[in-house]
């Protein structure tokens, strides 16, 4: 079965008869956009199947909004409490988390850590496995400075629980 093409701003801006710009403007509720015509747009928007393009906007702000968390294991209260704080804080600020467990394996933390960079994580949170004795692994993180341009913001919300 082909798989239906995506509808973009630049199929709204023709479906309007108007620039691919205001309906990007539009769809943020940019001050400048008359409010008539971003009615139009997210009209037309929702009748043509738009929704926004999150992979693209990210590789544009070279942010995804996401923070990655690596803990040794899943099943305790203590845990889970503090991954329930650890979202509720990074939600108020924007963010999103992608959770992981290292089972207390180095080797599955150093896996984990890999695929949090590739996926391009704003931060990292991490609580080393027992059996970690090596930081290499986290060195692409320190060198692209993440905690210090991410975390930040976050850091006081987390100390709340």
């Amino acid at each position: 079965m082909p798989q239906e093409k995506e509808v973009t701003i630049y199929d709204i801006a023709r479906h309007l008869s108007i620039s691919a710009t205001t309906v990007s403007r539009g769809l943020k509720n940019h001050p400048t956009i008359n409010k008539n015509t971003r009615k139009k747009i997210f009209d037309a928007a929702r009748e043509l199947g738009y929704r926004s393009n999150l992979f693209a906007s990210s590789l544009r702000s070279r942010r995804t909004h996401t923070l990655g968390v690596i803990v040794p294991r899943l099943n305790s209260y203590f845990v889970s409490s503090v991954l329930a704080g650890m979202e509720d804080a990074a939600n108020r600020e924007g963010y999103n988390l992608i959770i992981s467990q290292s089972l207390e394996s180095a080797e599955k933390e150093v896996a984990n850590a890999q695929i949090m960079f590739n996926k391009r994580v704003d931060g990292l949170l991490i609580s080393l496995a027992y059996d970690t004795v090596d930081l290499h692994h986290l060195d692409p993180f320190f060198k692209k400075r993440y905690s210090r341009r991410v975390l930040r913001p976050c850091v006081a919300k987390f100390r709340q629980y």
